[in-house]
């Protein structure tokens, strides 16, 4: 009886014992502490319809975007449009500049050529294709002291080719990309809001990638993509227009230069401009990087243009490849790209010309060694020459000046125009005996003929021609072709994206 007493009474301890030692768990057995389970994945949707001429806005649920690209999926030498975001995040402070909305690139410089002085041309007679015209005449092309273009204007040569390329910056020996970030600057992992709008218009008839990173409320990243195909644009096709050749040589000071047919609305100006770029490459094709902006002139007689310029004069013996990917890009509310242009031309050599009103001399250095030094006669005191950065625009072998102010029409050989004023570098045998010692001119610069025909076959389009000591000097509402008359701060405020 005592042993089985003693036997129930160990077989209670354990139990005890053994029930002591669990846990009970509601609705069955436990193996473990159990993990939290995750949040949901962010989902990422297209807002609206993917329309020409409008811009793409992404909407996230269930987190925040980090950073979204948009490519151009036909173009890929378009540079990755970041776009901006919309910070709607509770936890977001209004007062930290890493959490306010973006600005835009596209419209921060919209309204930049306001005060530009729109009566400025916007024609150009620039090929050095007229060299060999005979009697040529050009009312317009009066020599005056006054800087109002008087000259007609040459039909823009027809569209080029068609390729791609990257818009070059910096120094000529750098190979940083100067674009990376200039459409929207680098990526962090800070939340950005639940909103995000491309800082660019959409072309049509093209597919575009969007790749957006999101963050989820438990502080995981996620990377989801889309595509999106934009319909056929409304309205007509209008063409735009440059003024070089493809393979023609130019000087170091030559602009880029594109005119469209009609005005151009300054909502569309940066959809056009994001998709434009220039790639400058050596004589063996190795890249060389140049600094250079777009700039939006004043619209003129009706019409928009667009010119690209370097800061400094492009490198010598230097290849400049243009890709203007403008097909079913929106100019306007009714018009669009009609097709794809490319540009390909060279820079010669450096050739800078100095015109020195005091010294009364034209001087001519050619990679930075002197190749002329020529006597010469510029405007007299009630004409004078324009002090200022000229460039050489077309040049005539046979010219007919005429100025109804002045009341002359004069025949002179080798005429070289360097500007829309009435500037000409040309030969002028009847003022020999004052080249070298006074300013007799109605503002062109008198050589001899053997002088003017020395220079005459050296000129290229683009050439710098910079004329000083004058009383007056150039301004931006001089003539058409005036790109080096601004400085490099006022051009860079004529483009329509923020830099």
């Amino acid at each position: 009886m005592f042993r089985r007493l003693l036997v129930s009474s160990t077989i209670a301890l354990s139990l005890v014992a053994a029930s002591a030692c669990s846990v009970s768990t509601p609705g069955g057995n436990n193996s473990g502490p159990q993990e939290k389970e995750p949040d949901p994945e962010p989902v990422v949707s297209v807002v609206s319809d993917a329309t020409p001429g409008e811009k793409l806005q992404l909407s996230v649920d269930k987190g925040e975007f980090v950073s979204v690209e948009l490519t151009d999926d036909d173009h890929k030498e378009i540079p990755v449009d970041a776009g901006t975001f919309e910070t709607t995040s509770a936890s977001a402070d209004p007062s930290d500049p890493a959490t306010d909305s973006a600005s835009d690139p596209a419209t921060d410089n919209a309204d930049s050529d306001d005060d530009a002085d729109d009566s400025a041309e916007a024609g150009g007679n620039i090929g050095a294709n007229s060299q060999d015209s005979e009697n040529s005449e050009d009312e317009a092309a009066e020599e005056t002291d006054q800087p109002e273009d008087t000259s007609a204007t040459d039909e823009p040569a027809d569209d080029a080719t068609d390729e791609s390329s990257d818009d070059p910056s910096a120094d000529p020996d750098s190979t940083d990309d100067p674009q990376d970030g200039a459409q929207g600057g680098a990526a962090d992992n800070n939340p950005k809001g639940t909103s995000w709008e491309s800082n660019f218009t959409l072309a049509g008839s093209s597919s575009y990638t969007w790749k957006a990173t999101t963050v989820s409320p438990d502080g995981k990243t996620h990377e989801s993509t889309g595509t999106v195909d934009t319909p056929e644009p409304n309205g007509e096709g209008a063409r735009m227009r440059t003024l070089l050749d493809d393979d023609m040589k130019v000087g170091v000071g030559a602009p880029i230069i594109f005119n469209f047919a009609h005005k151009i609305p300054k909502e569309y100006r940066p959809g056009i401009e994001s998709r434009l770029s220039v790639e400058v490459t050596d004589k063996d094709d190795k890249p060389r990087k140049v600094e250079g902006s777009w700039a939006w002139l004043p619209d003129d007689d009706g019409h928009s243009r667009i010119h690209y310029r370097p800061k400094e004069f492009w490198p010598e013996h230097s290849k400049i490849h243009v890709d203007a990917p403008v097909k079913d890009v929106p100019f306007s509310d009714d018009t669009f790209g009609a097709k794809d242009m490319t540009l390909d031309f060279e820079i010669d050599r450096e050739q800078i010309t100095v015109a020195d009103a005091k010294k009364h001399r034209l001087t001519v250095k050619r990679s930075g060694k002197t190749v002329m030094d020529f006597p010469a006669s510029l405007g007299a005191a009630r004409s004078p020459s324009y002090n200022g950065m000229h460039i050489v625009m077309s040049k005539s072998r046979n010219y007919t000046m005429k100025s109804e102010r002045w009341g002359y029409s004069t025949p002179v050989t080798h005429a070289v125009r360097i500007h829309n004023n009435g500037e000409f570098i040309h030969a002028a045998p009847w003022s020999v005996g004052s080249q070298g010692r006074a300013n007799v001119s109605h503002g062109c610069v008198n050589l001899s003929t053997a002088n003017a025909t020395e220079y005459f076959n050296s000129a290229l389009f683009g050439d710098p021609v910079e004329v000083t000591g004058s009383r007056v000097s150039l301004t931006t509402s001089s003539g058409d072709i005036k790109d080096w008359v601004y400085t490099w701060e006022e051009w860079q405020k004529m483009s329509s994206i923020k830099k």
